[in-house]
């Protein structure tokens, strides 16, 4: 191995037990300190967030997905590492459907059961000490932070942005670009690093899609702003997209 692998294939085989990934991964992880940060944070996470055996629990989850316009200098930043004061148990975890919730602007939607096969996105939010689950419409606060893993039984683009009430669009994962990014099939896949919340005031909601083919950005931001338009600009009723993908949204309340 001449390179480091990226961060997700990181995560990917980190999931895997240790007999199961290739020799060479291994060793590049044992000789380069970079990538044997990454591999020592998700392994620290996965202990304590979602437990030895990432099949064994019933998937909790919630849809869930924020990140920084580095054009438009929001004040929200990935951590790469992860604080060992992050780590908590999975029952912190909310799980929401697979397909869209009805449009209805109010809060605390309930949860749901996903979709046999679908795409589940479970996230854990820590404020200060105390850690709670995520659920549709709650309130979140600036320095609030958010980790996720994600579930799919067969490969795929994913990409994770957030859309706020004043329409802007800040993509999440992958940074910078709406088109996503390849992701293999897997179970409680973390993904590597932390969100912070910057403070923005008002109404975010943000968007998991997978896709067997990469999405571009243009057709994203259109697809935003045709719903938008149709919603009276309001992001609390877009809860899904036109777009022919497998989505799955959550509102989050910025007082």
């Amino acid at each position: 191995m001449s390179a480091c692998p990226s961060r997700l294939e990181l995560s990917r085989w980190e999931v895997e037990p240790e007999r199961d990934r290739p020799v060479d991964l291994t060793a590049h992880v044992g000789s380069c300190a970079r990538c044997a940060a990454v591999f020592e944070d998700l392994a620290s996470a996965r202990s304590f967030l979602l437990g030895d055996d990432p099949a064994a629990a019933s998937l909790r989850a919630a849809r869930a997905i924020v990140e920084t316009d580095r054009q438009r200098k929001r004040r929200r930043r990935w951590l790469q590492l992860l604080a060992p004061a992050f780590l908590v148990p999975a029952a912190a975890a909310l799980l929401f459907a697979v397909k869209p919730i009805l449009p209805t602007p109010g809060r605390g939607l309930p949860a749901a059961t996903a979709a046999k096969g679908g795409l589940v996105v479970e996230t854990y939010c820590k404020r200060g000490n105390k850690v709670f689950p995520a659920v549709d419409g709650q309130d979140f606060l600036t320095g609030d932070r958010l980790r996720f893993a994600y579930t799919s039984d067969r490969p795929g683009y994913l990409l994770v942005f957030g859309v706020d009430d004043q329409g802007r669009i800040f993509p999440y994962y992958p940074e910078g670009a709406l088109v996503g990014a390849y992701a293999e099939a897997g179970a409680r896949i973390l993904l590597p690093g932390s969100v912070e919340l910057d403070d923005h005031k008002g109404w975010e909601r943000i968007y998991a899609v997978w896709s067997e083919t990469q999405l571009s950005d243009d057709a994203v931001r259109a697809a935003v702003a045709v719903r938008l338009s149709a919603a009276g600009n309001d992001i609390r009723r877009v809860t899904a997209l036109d777009l022919p993908v497998e989505q799955v949204s959550m509102l989050l309340g910025r007082p």
